[in-house]
């Protein structure tokens, strides 16, 4: 991932397999609690929506 300096990868989890990621990367600044969290939803969000 070049030119980039911080990334978050946050796995996307249905019915006990990885299905994908949420990927952030930013060339400025580092990726913080708010980043995180946000992730964590989107990815949670997308695990149930597949397990339907």
């Amino acid at each position: 991932m070049e030119g980039y300096n911080h990334q978050l990868i946050t796995p996307i989890i249905a019915e006990g397999d990885a299905m994908g990621a949420i990927i952030f990367l930013s060339k400025d600044k580092k990726m913080g609690e708010v980043e995180g969290k946000l992730a964590q939803t989107a990815a949670g969000f997308l695990g149930r929506q597949m397990e339907q």
